[in-house]
């Protein structure tokens, strides 16, 4: 059930019919969404139809985990098959054992020429401080 976007953000929003509305929201969150679109140079209609649109998308996506569930709920993947996939999506990784360092220890190329550190980097400067 996924609409389309009420307020496509990317889009050009002067060409959309608009709908004005009167909210009441509590002062505290009143003065924080102020300071913030401030801020950030935002107005308070945009804020307004951004936090709507985030709250459809994530009305949208709770029904389609919802649905998802359901329909493994109806119809579970037998073993075998979660196990054949498990096996397919891992056949390319290397073994590891305890005590063994990790694959990622040695991924880094070793840097060579300009730039190359050949001893340990000197300590850092202490920085004089003004006489006040």
């Amino acid at each position: 059930m996924t609409r389309a976007a009420p307020y496509p953000l990317s889009g050009s929003p002067d060409k959309l019919p608009f709908t004005k509305i009167a909210v009441t929201v509590p002062t505290e969150i009143y003065a924080v969404v102020e300071r913030l679109r401030r801020r950030l140079g935002k107005t308070r209609s945009s804020v307004v139809a951004q936090a709507l649109e985030a709250w459809v998308r994530s009305a949208d996506l709770a029904e389609a985990d919802r649905r998802y569930i359901e329909g493994y709920r109806r119809t579970p993947e037998a073993v075998d098959e979660t196990r054949a996939v498990a096996a397919q999506a891992t056949s390319h990784w290397q073994t590891w054992a305890p005590g063994e360092p990790s694959r990622g220890a040695d991924s880094r190329p070793a840097k060579t020429g300009r730039g190359a550190r050949t001893s340990p980097a000197p300590p850092p400067r202490a920085r004089k401080r003004s006489g006040r």
